[in-house]
């Protein structure tokens, strides 16, 4: 039976819907941004508009989407994975402090591992998936890791809720686990897409996993693998539909 997954668009039009998936800087300009713990924060209402609408990255401080309030004082918030992808990967974002100092890429990947001991793991996903040209955004209203979508949000429903997880994690991820997550997701039309990391081939034996010195530069996360699982409850009837 040949797989196809869930794309489902929405009933309205909004403009912007031929946008890049990556965001457009002239040659040696850059968005800048400042790490407030939590995400990197963009003050900027001309550069926040541009990374939203090309890219669909971060959301408006006072929205639910992208920074669409009106108000002056809006910002667009970056989660720390698609901060890291445009700052030390794609290269179009300079992140600093509160304090108004660089962060560097040893000095950012330790403040996220703080916040998130898995953040390594998701990155790594996040990279993953964006090398599939998906949209990514955050799954934590449903219980996720990411919600991933075809083209912008502003045009289509999300077609996976993605879950992150390591070796370490699969005795948690039984049947009956993945079940309840499997249920949240089919009622809104999506399928759960489980992306298991490993990260063996970087993390040196008996090394702390919070000393992020073992990962020097960005690239050394070339070294981790993922592996994508779908999980979809069985239909008898399409089966069968689909032999005939």
């Amino acid at each position: 039976m040949q797989f196809t997954f869930q794309c489902k668009k929405k009933r309205c039009n909004f403009r912007n819907s031929n946008a890049t998936p990556f965001p457009i800087c002239e040659q040696g300009e850059r968005y800048h941004g400042v790490l407030t713990g939590l995400s990197v924060e963009i003050s900027d209402s001309t550069q926040s508009q541009s990374l939203h609408d090309n890219g669909c990255y971060g959301k408006g401080s006072k929205s639910r989407g992208g920074p669409a309030s009106g108000d002056e004082d809006e910002t667009l918030l970056l989660g720390l994975e698609e901060s890291c992808f445009l700052a030390y990967y794609l290269k179009v974002l300079e992140i600093k402090n509160q304090s108004g100092t660089s962060v560097d890429w040893e000095g950012f990947l330790k403040v996220a591992q703080d916040l998130n001991d898995r953040f390594l793991e998701n990155l790594a996903c996040y990279l993953y998936l964006k090398s599939k040209n998906w949209v990514i955004k955050s799954g934590i209203k449903f219980g996720g890791d990411f919600l991933i979508y075809k083209q912008s949000p502003r045009n289509f429903h999300a077609s996976f809720l993605v879950i992150v997880q390591t070796h370490s994690d699969l005795d948690y991820y039984q049947p009956k686990n993945l079940k309840g997550v499997q249920r949240v997701a089919e009622t809104s039309d999506k399928d759960v897409l489980l992306l298991t990391v490993d990260c063996r081939t970087v993390l040196t034996v008996g090394q702390p996993k919070e000393d992020s010195s073992h990962i020097a530069t960005p690239e050394a996360l070339k070294e981790i693998s993922v592996t994508e699982t779908i999980v979809r409850r069985f239909n008898y009837s399409s089966f069968v539909q689909s032999k005939q």
